[in-house]
């Protein structure tokens, strides 16, 4: 029985381990942020050439009443990476773009961020209870 290495077989683009990876996140205080039916909160800042593969975003204090936000890019599709997260979920509960049950497909796959733009939460509802968490992963792509 052979035992073989990963490590010892791998093949690898020239300057892959250079790629930078990235991890931003934010959290908005709706108490210390009032925000109003169809306000957006622009949340995370993303580089020129970056490609974001995974958006979510975690209810750390419910809303305490009706609240659905969309997260995505404004100008683009507004609910792109999550469409009608629910922000009154218990607290802890997590939404994530690589969960098809988030109901965006959009930008499912990753989207490309061709120039520096930010990832946007839209409150479709009212708020000024909530507590929210919204992160992204991404890396970027070299050009020399």
């Amino acid at each position: 029985m052979a035992t073989v290495s990963y490590s010892a077989n791998k093949t690898m683009a020239e300057g892959a381990l250079e790629v930078p990876m990235g991890f931003v996140s934010a959290v908005l205080d709706c108490s210390s942020q009032n925000m109003g039916s169809s306000d957006i909160w622009e949340a995370l800042s993303i580089p020129a050439g970056a490609m974001v593969s995974n958006v979510g975003l975690a209810v750390l204090t419910a809303a305490g009443g009706t609240l659905t936000v969309d997260v995505g890019i404004t100008g683009g599709a507004a609910d792109g990476f999550l469409d009608g997260v629910n922000g009154n979920a218990s607290a802890g509960l997590s939404y994530n773009s690589l969960n098809a049950a988030t109901g965006a497909d959009t930008y499912s796959g990753g989207y490309y961020f061709s120039s520096a733009d930010t990832i946007d939460v839209l409150f479709n509802n009212a708020n000024s209870v909530g507590k929210f968490l919204v992160y992204a992963h991404y890396f970027v792509s070299r050009t020399s």
